[in-house]
């Protein structure tokens, strides 16, 4: 890219330039990530679209990075989020489409958290591919599930940031490429002019194209001067917003040592508990920007995420 070759400050691969101490940061929360995850798999029996594949997310790349995970407890606890009868509280007695079909998320998520070093994935992840290919709606889009449609932005940009998250999940999965009907459906919907109010519509537009420089420019715009993002962009910055921004720079090969990135991990650094996690206001606008368990959770890990990606192997 022009614009990322212009600014970088030096000529090296976004994962050379990472130091340890992101990965300390990780370090530090992961044991939050986990026992998260764990209790909402415990007192809630629901997979949800947000706490447990993201605990897997964080946990499996953080495997790759060179952190001792228990590879026996992931597989089965991948194996538990996987059933399509956790995905609510409501069990089976709705049926697998019904299901299938009001968590998109909860499946294009667990599809790119997945350990993606192993070379026999499941009948899962063929499973799901096939059922994201089969819930795209008319017009293209892909439905947001669970409390995602009342989050305090418009609704059609949360289907939007679903659409693009499961483009994202069907590019990424499966030997065949994505069919050509799927993605100009999915193009056109997405091609109506709107500008997003959240940090994830924007990272989301630059993952799907890194060689936009627009793309790019936006987002570099929005960072704060404290070096974060906040999930709703006019908003002041948190974990969640900033995971999803630098995430989403890495993948499009921002250096690791681009002053951006090194803010941003700054901002991490200073923020993050003494219990490893950081705090983030509810992603609901009914809960009027007050810090929830929910979004801290979700916040934690997408922060462990962005630190993970581009991460060297041991």
């Amino acid at each position: 890219m022009k614009l990322i070759a212009a600014l970088a400050t030096c000529l090296v691969s976004s994962a050379s330039c990472l130091s340890a101490e992101p990965l300390d940061l990780v370090k530090r929360a992961i044991p939050f990530v986990h026992g998260r995850g764990l209790d909402w798999i415990t007192n809630r029996e629901c997979a949800s679209c947000h706490q447990v594949p993201s605990m897997l997310w964080t946990m499996n790349r953080a495997a790759d990075a060179g952190v001792a995970m228990d590879r026996v407890e992931l597989d089965e606890l991948t194996e538990w989020a996987a059933d399509w009868g956790h995905w609510n509280q409501t069990g089976r007695k709705d049926g697998e489409a019904k299901v299938s079909a009001g968590n998109i998320d909860t499946m294009a998520f667990l599809l790119l958290g997945r350990d993606k070093k192993d070379v026999s994935p499941g009948e899962w992840v063929v499973k799901f591919r096939s059922s994201l290919l089969a819930n795209q709606q008319t017009d293209g889009s892909w439905n947001a599930g669970g409390q995602l449609p009342l989050g305090k932005r418009p609704l059609r940009e949360t289907t939007e940031v679903t659409t693009m998250w499961t483009l994202v999940a069907l590019n990424e999965t499966g030997d065949e490429p994505l069919p050509e009907e799927t993605r100009t459906r999915a193009n056109d919907f997405l091609a109506r002019p709107q500008i997003g109010v959240s940090t994830e519509w924007h990272a989301l537009r630059l993952i799907l194209a890194p060689d936009n420089e627009g793309h790019l420019r936006k987002l570099l715009d929005l960072q704060r001067e404290d070096g974060s993002w906040g999930w709703i962009a006019s908003e002041p910055g948190d974990a969640f917003g900033t995971g999803l921004a630098l995430y989403s720079l890495a993948r499009a090969g921002l250096p690791g040592d681009h002053e951006a990135r090194r803010q941003a991990i700054k901002f991490l650094e200073k923020t993050q508990q003494k219990d490893g996690s950081w705090p983030v206001p509810s992603t609901r606008k009914k809960d009027a920007n007050r810090i929830s368990e929910t979004a801290t959770d979700w916040g934690t890990a997408w922060a462990c995420i962005a630190l993970l990606e581009g991460m060297p192997a041991p």
